[in-house]
């Protein structure tokens, strides 16, 4: 797992342009082509192709630990929250949040921005595939007082060093977290 972002960022980088000249080099090799005719343009999608899968590797680096973050803070949530929450849907939630760039996130913070009401039909549809236990996690926490859980996203953040929960987590972020779990209750519970 790689814990400074710096150094993944990189790593990354550094996979992203070895992977190209590597990949580039054995597909011109195997295809019997030259490289000096890499931007003719019939050659071009094999250039492309290998920049793609270079993109690919480079996303595995900088992502490395991912899953052991997740499960990190399954691990947390669970002692602290005693519930059974799995790795596997940790993951899912921080790959989602990992979308929002954090200046995002600071600007639905700042307009408190009601983010469930834009994505209220996915939500909606989601919902059918939840179990009544999933529904009970769900409630548990929605149910929170927003200091209580900003509290808890701290301790995320700690856990993760994701930026996006850290802001969630300061207390500017506290009638945005008000303003969302009374929609998100609304939608999922009726209220």
């Amino acid at each position: 797992m790689i814990k400074n972002k710096s150094i993944a960022i990189i790593l990354a980088i550094l996979t992203f342009i070895t992977g190209s000249i590597l990949i580039i080099s054995i597909i011109f090799y195997t295809v019997k082509i030259p490289l000096t005719s890499i931007w003719e343009s019939q050659n071009q999608l094999y250039a492309f192709s290998a920049i793609l899968i270079s993109a690919a590797l480079a996303s595995m680096v900088y992502g490395r630990g991912s899953k052991q973050r997740a499960t990190d803070v399954a691990e947390f949530l669970n002692k602290k929250l005693e519930m059974d929450i799995r790795g596997k849907d940790i993951a899912g939630l921080l790959k989602l949040l990992e979308r929002f760039p954090p200046f995002l996130v600071n600007l639905y913070v700042s307009k408190n921005i009601n983010a469930i009401e834009e994505f209220k039909i996915p939500i909606k549809e989601h919902t059918t595939q939840l179990t009544d236990e999933d529904l009970l996690k769900i409630r548990k926490i929605v149910e929170m007082p927003a200091p209580e859980l900003q509290s808890l996203l701290n301790d995320i953040y700690l856990i993760t060093n994701l930026e996006q929960i850290k802001i969630l987590a300061e207390p500017k972020a506290k009638p945005l977290i008000e303003l969302n779990l009374e929609e998100l209750k609304k939608i999922l519970f009726n209220y």
